[in-house]
């Protein structure tokens, strides 16, 4: 393995976004993911002797070591300096950007939507809103989030992120299906749920969870179905979750994840139970291509 996938690969397990240029010897920021390109919240170290280095997630506390021999273990290293300033600004991003997600959320009608219906939900109901522009404030972070937001005219589904109680983000999905989430959100740990029950199962998109649902309901079972936007965020979702099953969409090989997906790669780490279809693609797609009793009998045997 390379030192350049090694270092892919711990800066990825403690949730970080691989910096692109690096120098040995120094720190260098980069985003934790799913929380925006400017948040810089993450810290990568490469060794002068150009072999090993430090992976390390401000936000969650979690440290890696890499090296060219592909190992990584957790690392006791000191801590990087933080900037206060910048994580004290970085804190008023997101506690603003939260409250226009809130603001979003509550200007929402609830009801049927083009994407829903095409991805074979015709009934159901979302949350619906023909223009969020209005609602974004005009300082500069709305500014931001404003020149960030999908093309094009509405409706516009609103999938709402949560942590706890508290709305942090919100993904928005256009009647051609176009995704976008909103710029600065704060999405690690945050999952959209929408439905209860005795499981637990947690996947990726919102139509990928209405297609578990609906084919859990098939066999009879009842659950608590998420939707945590991206599969680093699925298995954070997850490991939060006792007794949490993971959906993993069947994503394509990447080299810089060991030729997995990164469906599976991340639910292969969490260390919770898992399944992905036999096919590339989520579970949405193997429901409209094969109907949903082929997604009931793919999951029938998988439990907690």
């Amino acid at each position: 393995m390379t030192l350049h996938n090694a270092m892919h690969d711990a800066c990825r397990s403690v949730g970080i976004v691989p910096p692109s240029r690096i120098t040995p010897g120094r720190w260098v920021k980069t985003p934790v993911e799913g929380k925006g390109k400017g948040n810089g919240s993450g810290r990568v170290m490469i060794n002068t002797d150009g072999k090993s280095g430090v992976a390390y997630n401000w936000v969650t506390g979690e440290n890696m070591r890499f090296s060219e021999a592909g190992t990584a273990d957790k690392a006791h290293v000191p801590a990087p300096k933080r900037d206060m300033e910048a994580e004290r600004r970085e804190a008023e991003e997101q506690a603003e950007v939260a409250r226009i997600c809130d603001q979003i959320v509550r200007a929402c009608d609830v009801a049927e939507h083009p994407y829903l219906a095409a991805k074979g939900f015709p009934d159901e109901r979302g949350l619906v809103i023909d223009d969020l522009r209005p609602l974004i404030p005009r300082h500069q972070l709305g500014e931001d989030i404003l020149f960030r937001l999908p093309e094009g005219p509405g409706p516009w589904l609103i999938v709402p992120g949560r942590i706890g109680q508290r709305v942090t983000t919100v993904q928005i999905i256009g009647p051609d299906g176009a995704k976008k989430n909103i710029y600065r959100g704060a999405m690690k740990g945050a999952a959209h749920r929408i439905a209860t029950g005795a499981e637990t199962w947690v996947c990726e998109g919102i139509a990928t969870a209405m297609s578990v649902r609906a084919a859990l309901r098939l066999l009879g079972r009842s659950a608590t179905v998420y939707s945590a936007f991206s599969a680093s965020n699925v298995a954070t979702v997850a490991q939060r979750l006792s007794g949490a099953i993971i959906a993993a969409d069947h994503d394509k090989p990447q080299p810089q994840l060991h030729d997995q997906g990164a469906g599976e790669y991340f639910a292969r780490n969490s260390g919770c139970v898992w399944v992905q279809p036999s096919a590339l693609g989520d579970f949405n797609d193997m429901h409209m291509a094969d109907g949903l009793r082929a997604v009931a009998l793919h999951l029938r045997e998988v439990r907690a």
